[in-house]
């Protein structure tokens, strides 16, 4: 071979491999855009992508080859034309399944490779159960929840499990429960009755995912995420990345302190905003002053009828909830603040003194770009979450179009 056809080879492959990486970014893409809008017809894709009518139907077409994709649906004509071919995911490429086994409940989610939940069921379980008791129910469930909803699961991908009460270490893979042998036991018994690797994190932490997809239109979005239950746990995502800090505990809020005579803490602290923000603590104090107050339920009942005891016991629990938010929302500077637990049952009457709270606090840069509500999700978060986190592991993207 000469010198000058020796080139030629090099520059031909060389080319070839600049097209097939430029067709697999275009590619890409196009499944983001499905995933993001949802179905989409050919025009639509070449519009949001710039691409022209040859090369998006060229990258279609392969797509569905692959079965990547489908172009079984249809939408109808405005007028008395044809109706339009509509391109969506396939949802049999790859799903997951999440499992949450939470203090007092157990949940479980199937989603797609789209990001859709195709199933999502919670069910309460006595909360002095065992890991492995709760478990056995879970996959009961699950086993009810794709029979009732019809799901083969053929494409499985992976699943994820929320904790209750456990944290992993950052610095292990987190499908590795070593060092803690009733989660190992329990991560197992997962992946044994799936056949699929398994991840696991904290519940809370999950639910905030959850929340964050669930409205977020950015993939790149922060939010802060405040659990009111039984304790007072937190998520943090920043640019669309859950943070789990140097010892996994990364969103603790729970044990900011609010009072600093307070009472101790078993973290150590004092005044920790967990010795207030409670379920327990709550009606406790809101019980002291109004005695037919037993639960959440009833309690917002006394809010409603305006019984001013009462509403001075929420208002009050608003200002610290915004004490704490008041050291938060400085260090990260969040888009949303989400309040999540049997407590946001309590809606304004708690979100409203913790805003007052928040805005007393001024900073000379700029207005606060802040919005602070109650999740979306009411209950069972954590399973959607660690579906979702199962499928951005083990079936991302850019998996779906290689060869």
């Amino acid at each position: 071979m000469t010198k000058s056809a020796w080139r030629r080879g090099i520059g031909s492959v060389s080319n070839d491999g600049v097209l097939r990486k430029l067709r697999r970014k275009h590619e890409l893409r196009v499944l983001t855009i499905l995933v993001e809008r949802g179905p989409c017809s050919r025009r639509e894709l070449e519009d949001a992508t710039g691409l022209s009518r040859t090369t998006m139907s060229a990258i279609v077409a392969d797509l569905v080859r692959r079965r990547a994709v489908v172009d079984d649906a249809q939408r109808p004509a405005s007028n008395r034309g044809r109706p339009t071919t509509l391109i969506r995911l396939n949802p049999r490429a790859a799903s997951a399944v999440g499992v949450e086994l939470g203090r007092g409940h157990i949940s479980v989610a199937v989603a797609d490779i789209g990001r859709s939940v195709l199933a999502h069921v919670t069910e309460p379980v006595v909360a002095d159960r065992g890991l492995p008791a709760r478990m056995d129910t879970a996959l009961a469930l699950l086993q009810s929840v794709t029979a009732a909803h019809k799901l083969e699961l053929d494409g499985l991908a992976a699943a994820g499990l929320g904790l209750w009460g456990h944290h992993p270490d950052p610095e292990i893979d987190s499908g590795d429960p070593a060092g803690d042998s009733v989660v190992a036991g329990v991560v197992d018994r997962l992946r044994a009755a799936l056949g699929v690797p398994v991840i696991w994190d904290h519940n809370i932490r999950l639910a905030a995912v959850a929340e964050l997809r669930a409205v977020e239109l950015s993939a790149r979005a922060d939010l802060v995420y405040v659990a009111l239950s039984h304790r007072v746990g937190g998520g943090v995502v920043i640019n669309g990345a859950l943070a789990r800090g140097a010892s996994g505990t990364a969103g603790e809020i729970g044990h900011v302190s609010v009072d600093p005579i307070g009472p101790p803490c078993w973290c150590g602290g004092q005044g920790c905003l967990e010795q207030y923000l409670t379920v327990n603590a709550m009606l406790a104090r809101a019980r002291a002053v109004a005695p037919d107050v037993v639960d959440v339920g009833s309690l917002v009942s006394a809010l409603d009828r305006r019984d001013s005891a009462a509403i001075a016991v929420v208002n009050w629990s608003g200002e610290l909830l915004g004490r704490a938010l008041g050291m938060v929302v400085p260090l990260l500077d969040p888009r949303r603040i989400v309040i999540g637990g049997e407590l946001a049952d309590l809606g304004e009457y708690l979100l409203g003194p913790a805003r007052a709270a928040l805005a007393r606090q001024k900073l000379s840069i700029r207005d606060r770009r802040l919005e602070v509500d109650t999740a979306r999700i009411a209950h069972g978060a954590a399973a959607v979450g660690v579906a979702l986190v199962a499928l951005d592991e083990y079936a991302p993207l850019h998996d779906l179009n290689a060869e």
